[in-house]
């Protein structure tokens, strides 16, 4: 297959252009490898409730797939930076994943993505931008473009901006020049496996998703399985505490200014833990439309809002403990407030 070099350039142009900090592009074919890693994972039943990991399994596996786009030649992987020297903790006494403090990034990052595919489709090509949402093997995709490797904590590690940092994908019918693909780097280290709060890795590169925080805190439906949830600590939505250990996150360098829609906003000004876990249905979505904690959805956010209470919460929120107990229109809710008001008391009275 001849490739096209000039139009190579145009795209990694556009993409750099829109406010990417790494761009690469990787020839379309089946994922072997990482497929078979695939089926073992999802035999294990490691994906949890989301089964749609499952359901849309051959597709992720070769973007070639006509459920995604048939006779692909070309997938681009482009890489944005989502986070400051200096992370958000909020609302206190709860912390929320770092990538969630700003603007949806699938929303972003789609509007940033159609505009290096309408280079692809200027040019007579297809072009279907995939963020996320899509069944695309974007870590997979990204190794393979040079972008960057996948850690033992299973995130993509982009040397010299960490693993803080949001994937696009365009998988496009342009025969477009590939990248060197890049190896991984870890060595030794095991920080991340190590820092796990619920040990959740089986090993380098394998995570029992039913026991990750960020899963129980955002894809997980119902009531968290008693024994996570003091390992909850603060985390009400997602968790950073791999992520954070690790040294490549340590002395990443900073991020374009073009991506402060990633930044916090005037969302979390006087919002708490206990304003989240009193909040009606229609306040949530009203305060969460636009931003990623909408994925918890409101039963989930506020399951959340009243473990972390139980967990690091003071005297001053067992009022609002005990009215979520009684009166919190959720089972699931109010099942979480009756253990992290038992968690709370207990916790105090080993204090004094």
């Amino acid at each position: 297959m001849s490739h096209d070099a000039e139009l190579t350039s145009r795209v990694k142009v556009q993409a750099e252009g829109v406010g990417f900090v790494r761009v690469g592009v990787a020839e379309a074919s089946a994922l072997e490898e990482e497929g078979k890693h695939l089926d073992a994972w999802l035999a294990a039943g490691h994906h949890g409730q989301m089964s749609w990991m499952a359901q849309t399994a051959p597709v992720r596996k070769d973007p070639r797939d006509p459920k995604m786009l048939e006779n692909a030649k070309s997938v681009i992987v482009m890489a944005a930076p989502y986070v400051r020297q200096t992370g958000y903790e909020g609302p206190p006494p709860a912390r929320i994943a770092k990538y969630a403090v700003g603007r949806d990034y699938h929303n972003v990052l789609t509007k940033k993505g159609r505009k290096v595919a309408r280079v692809l489709q200027d040019a007579g090509f297809v072009a279907r931008v995939a963020v996320d949402s899509k069944p695309v093997f974007e870590r997979a995709w990204a190794e393979r473009a040079g972008v960057g490797f996948v850690g033992k904590n299973c995130c993509l590690i982009v040397p010299g901006v960490g693993s803080h940092a949001f994937l696009a994908c365009v998988v496009t019918t342009a025969p477009l020049s590939p990248d060197e693909p890049m190896s991984r780097r870890c060595g030794s280290c095991t920080l991340c496996l190590d820092a796990c709060p619920t040990r959740a890795f089986c090993g380098p590169r394998s995570l029992d998703a039913r026991k990750c925080i960020s899963y129980l805190t955002i894809e997980h439906r119902g009531a968290i399985p008693v024994e996570h949830r003091r390992a909850l600590g603060p985390w009400m939505f997602g968790c950073d505490v791999c992520q954070d250990v690790c040294p490549y996150n340590q002395t990443s360098g900073g991020v374009d200014g073009s991506l402060d829609s990633f930044e916090p906003g005037d969302r979390w000004k006087g919002v708490d833990a206990a304003a989240v876990l009193e909040m009606t249905g229609g306040g949530f979505h009203a305060w969460a439309e636009g931003s990623p904690v909408k994925r918890a959805q409101h039963e989930g956010l506020a399951r959340n809002a009243a473990l972390v209470l139980g967990n690091r919460g003071g005297e001053l929120h067992l009022p609002v403990l005990d009215e979520a107990r009684r009166n919190h229109p959720s089972e699931v809710v109010r099942e979480a407030a009756e253990w992290a008001g038992t968690e709370l008391r207990r916790r105090l009275a080993a204090s004094n």
